[in-house]
């Protein structure tokens, strides 16, 4: 069920790409981010109070989780601008390019907290063919 969940994921991220790039030639990159963690913020807010009932619990735990929100409104601001000058397919290919490199650094080191998972040589076939992807689309195979 995780890997069904992963996939809405990326199908939903496709989706938001989308609709933030097109909103980025109307407001700009820096309103778009701002709209989109507006409504985000709000939608979740009401959620957590109207249908949860919870309260919001702001820690303790370690200073470096809040970056989350920070990289969350930069990345939001450069998807937006990125896709609506490249396009959805390239961006989302450099995108996992990116989120592979820094994945296998932060797995290595096992970073911020998270479980340490060694690099090792059986992942460079994977890496490489994420890479020959990126060089068949960039120049229209």
């Amino acid at each position: 069920m995780i890997y069904l969940y992963v996939f809405l994921s990326g199908v939903f991220l496709a989706c938001m790409q989308s609709f933030n790039g097109q909103l980025t030639g109307t407001i700009g990159m820096f309103g778009t981010s701002l709209v989109v963690h507006v409504i985000g913020g709000a939608v979740m807010l009401a959620y957590i109070k109207l249908i949860k009932k919870e309260k919001i619990v702001w820690g303790p735990m370690p200073w470096f989780l809040y970056l989350g929100g920070l990289i969350g409104l930069v990345m939001v601001s450069f998807t937006s601008w990125t896709i609506s000058h490249i396009g959805n397919i390239l961006f989302t290919c450099f995108s996992i390019a990116g989120q592979v490199f820094l994945s296998i650094i932060l797995d290595h080191f096992g970073l911020f907290g998270i479980q340490q998972n060694s690099f090792n040589m059986k992942r460079i076939p994977g890496i490489l063919l994420i890479l020959t992807g990126i060089l068949i689309i960039q120049f229209k195979g």
